[in-house]
């Protein structure tokens, strides 16, 4: 009795790859080419197929084409940013009607072989890094002649094209913005890029540009890289507010995203202080939950909707050749201001 794993060794592909063309699996599609040899050979072989089904791949839609959507598992879900980026990505893709898209995590696709499989089994032609690089891997797909796009790819040193939102320019808004409250002392807290060399970071750059371009010294002990861990923004800033008395705190913060500024949040606060009497708050991206906090985050809107369609939309122009390299697009943002920095210093000062 023929077995998957006779069909699988006469073709030359894994055993689950089989499993899937034969079940005609619509999640995980194999590439129309590489399903016609499996249900030859299956034919050849005498497998007994348990549903009645024609064997033979009729593909006329050539415009069709067949792209990878590449996630760190960690982001997929009810995701409080990267939702909103597939939900605009997914309906980029179904308004086209020209894209096929299959999502995979960056765990499935382990080293040179797993990227192989993919681009041999699914007939993957381009692909859409979401916050996820692998600079081996990305190296070898450009060797292959595969497009990547990257989506939220925080690093200059990263020479592929983005769909992001101008981070730079609106984290300089940001501290702008305490600088205008009175605020001279202002510290940082994120995480490293790609690279994992902070002053690659975009919304780094952006606060110590505009800390530089007035003049302000950076209060390095306050400059807080958590490696984007939420724990680690609490219990940093914890120990930090614990050992210093609370005339030598900074008396704002940038954070480079709203989880950040959140659990940061929750630290000054058992210590005693104020928000944003003692410590004002910035955070990034504008996360629906920034609006319910105690107080209400001020955070620069990032949109995260549209950077997913723009993703798509770009990768198919490219795939129709409208471009000969793919841009970088950054989107623009806007400062929504809420009570967590609306307390003027200068005005409370000259009052006091």
């Amino acid at each position: 009795m023929t077995k998957l794993k006779d069909i699988a060794e006469k073709v030359g592909v894994s055993i689950s790859t089989v499993s899937r063309a034969i079940s005609n699996d619509k999640n995980r599609p194999v590439n129309e080419h590489t399903k016609q040899k499996i249900y030859e050979a299956a034919i050849e072989l005498g497998y007994s197929f348990k549903e009645k089904i024609s064997p033979v791949i009729h593909d006329n839609d050539t415009s069709l084409k067949q792209i990878a959507c590449i996630v760190p598992r960690q982001l997929l879900g009810d995701h409080p940013y990267f939702s909103e980026v597939l939900a605009g990505f997914h309906d980029q893709i179904n308004e086209l009607k020209k894209l096929q898209a299959i999502i995979r995590t960056s765990d499935e696709i382990t080293g040179s072989d797993g990227i192989r499989a993919l681009i041999q089994e699914s007939g993957v032609q381009g692909i859409v890094a979401i916050s996820w690089y692998d600079k081996e891997l990305f190296e070898l797909l450009e060797h292959m002649d595969i497009p990547v796009v990257g989506v939220s790819f925080n690093d200059e040193e990263l020479s592929i094209p983005v769909v992001d939102c101008d981070r730079i320019y609106s984290s300089r808004v940001a501290v702008r913005h305490l600088i205008e409250q009175g605020h001279s002392k202002i510290g940082f807290i994120g995480g490293p890029p790609h690279s994992e060399c902070m002053d690659n970071e975009e919304r780094y750059m952006g606060y110590k540009f505009a800390m530089l371009e007035n003049n302000f010294p950076l209060p390095k002990e306050w400059i807080i890289n958590t490696h984007w861990n939420l724990d680690n923004s609490y219990s940093m800033l914890s120990e930090l507010l614990l050992t210093h008395p609370k005339e030598e705190w900074p008396t704002a913060f940038f954070c480079a995203s709203d989880m950040m500024a959140i659990s940061a949040m929750r630290a000054v606060v058992e210590k005693g202080g104020q928000i944003p009497q003692d410590i004002a708050f910035v955070g990034m991206d504008d996360i629906t939950v920034a609006q319910y906090t105690s107080p209400p985050l001020t955070s620069v809107r990032v949109p995260k909707y549209e950077i997913g369609r723009g993703a798509a939309q770009f990768m198919a122009n490219y795939l129709d050749g409208q471009y000969s390299f793919l841009p970088k697009v950054l989107l623009p943002c806007d400062l929504i201001v809420r009570e967590s920095s609306t307390y003027n210093r200068r005005l409370y000062n000259s009052v006091s």
